[in-house]
């Protein structure tokens, strides 16, 4: 087992396709840096005293298991910035302790076969301009 290295200097590691492993160990937090070889970061993971940081760029990512995926966090915030995209081959499932709310320029509601079933423990309210039944 290697003894831990104490200096402050950069350590370089050449990698498969003329990528390359920086590691830089400092006072306050200790990173590892895979470099392309047009020596762009793809790769950054910076070990601080509360844990690892993972910081992943690039011009896509996908993760691919054949089990399960779970993510979780404090607090989960995902953005699309040309749009989002959310498929199942099987049944989907929102359920949240406190409100929900959906917002967008106009929202559809689509039942390919069958109802659409909507209940309420309270009144069922609808507001609207018009309300447009079976047109």
């Amino acid at each position: 087992m290697e003894d831990h290295i104490t200096t402050t200097a950069v350590q370089v590691v050449d990698l498969q396709g003329d990528r390359q492993l920086l590691i830089d160990q400092g006072p306050q937090e200790d990173r590892l840096v895979i470099t392309g070889a047009d020596g762009r970061v793809s790769l950054t993971i910076t070990v601080t005293d509360s844990g690892p940081v993972l910081h992943l760029e690039g011009a896509g990512l996908m993760i691919t298991t054949d089990g399960d995926l779970a993510i979780s966090a404090k607090t989960l915030a995902i953005h699309g910035r040309d749009g989002i995209a959310l498929t199942s081959g099987g049944d989907a499932h929102i359920t949240v302790q406190g409100d929900l709310t959906s917002k967008a320029r106009i929202q559809n509601i689509t039942a390919e076969l069958g109802n659409v079933n909507v209940q309420a423990n309270d009144d069922v309210r609808i507001d609207g301009e018009r309300i447009l039944m079976n047109c």
